[in-house]
């Protein structure tokens, strides 16, 4: 019996490596989110390598031409009942686009890169979508002109982001877009391995994601910061949690023993955004907390720690963090 499939050798991928770091197909995140913006990290983990200026291009104006939900599936997300979560509806929205694919019986290896484009394309709109008819305002239309996480948030929030915050978006979204075999991506291969559609297997991932215990866009960091309340008081809790049993939101991971590369590249982002929002307080409390857990239990910061503080100084709704989290 091996919990969690540890020590067993489930398959192989030299799509991302967490031996040394995080790497996508040989790229250091750190470097990808400093040269690079999410759309050429897509690119190269749908086709092995950086794109030049061309396919960018090519591969920007394909998901713009995509970027348009049929109307069945709005007709649909506007009547999923009022309990329904983000994520479920996320999940509902996948698996209803597949009947609008024109390429669902040729077969994964041959319909998946195209497939995977429009899933690009229409995964924000779906999250939008979803978002706008629970509040009751107009769903935006695409921004062409923007980046891919520009025009997320501004699909979501319906106004442009400054530079800041665009740049702040598209690393957490380079930050989570691949991490080896987690999971969600377990299922996914599983599907996939019998010949499921990439529409399938995404839903299936998403199933899994919406499950508790898997790692990823956990909100509860917020609750964790506000309960704690200040820099000084950081210590005395972090005493008090180290001898609860309970996991610390936002704190250790199965593979990160001492740091999550990717909670680490956002801590710059998330830093920034603190002071050009006027949150120092929080991000001076997280700090405190971030260094007497490691102190207590030797615990490191996950991505969850950074990613749900950078959500929100991004004004991000905060019931979308999972959902955003799973765009990429």
């Amino acid at each position: 019996y091996h919990p969690g499939l540890q020590g067993v050798i489930a398959g192989e991928t030299n799509i991302s490596s967490l031996e040394h770091g995080l790497i996508y197909r040989g790229y250091c995140i750190h470097d990808l989110a400093e040269e690079s913006n999410f759309l050429e990290v897509c690119y190269l983990l749908l086709h092995e390598e950086l794109p030049n200026e061309e396919e960018l291009a090519d591969f920007r104006s394909i998901l713009i031409e995509e970027m348009e939900l049929p109307e069945p599936v709005t007709a649909v997300l506007e009547n999923l009942p009022l309990h329904v979560s983000p994520l479920e509806a996320l999940r509902t929205g996948v698996s209803l686009l597949s009947h609008f694919d024109p390429q669902t019986n040729d077969g994964p290896l041959q319909s998946g890169p195209a497939q995977a484009v429009r899933l690009l394309a229409r995964i924000p709109l779906l999250i939008a979508t979803w978002h706008h008819l629970r509040t009751g305002e107009q769903v935006p239309q695409p921004a062409s002109h923007l980046g891919y996480a520009g025009n997320l948030y501004y699909l979501i929030t319906g106004r442009e982001p400054p530079v800041l915050f665009e740049r702040a978006l598209d690393s957490a979204l380079i930050a989570a877009a691949e991490h080896e075999f987690n999971p969600s991506t377990y299922a996914a291969r599983m599907v996939g391995s019998t010949g499921g559609d990439l529409y399938a297997a995404v839903t299936a991932a998403l199933g899994v994601l919406s499950g508790t215990k898997h790692g990823g866009g956990d909100d509860r960091v917020l609750d964790l910061i506000s309960a704690v309340g200040s820099a000084d008081r950081a210590p005395e809790w972090a005493q008090q949690a180290g001898r609860a049993p309970e996991p610390i939101p936002g704190f250790g991971h199965p593979v990160y023993k001492e740091c999550d590369p990717r909670a680490a590249l956002l801590e710059t982002h998330c830093a920034e955004l603190a002071m050009a929002c006027g949150l120092e307080k929080t991000e001076e409390t997280a700090d405190a907390i971030e260094r007497a857990i490691w102190e207590e239990k030797k615990l490191p910061a996950n991505i969850d720690w950074s990613m749900s503080r950078l959500m929100q100084y991004l004004g991000l709704p905060r019931e979308l963090y999972l959902p955003i989290f799973a765009a990429a």
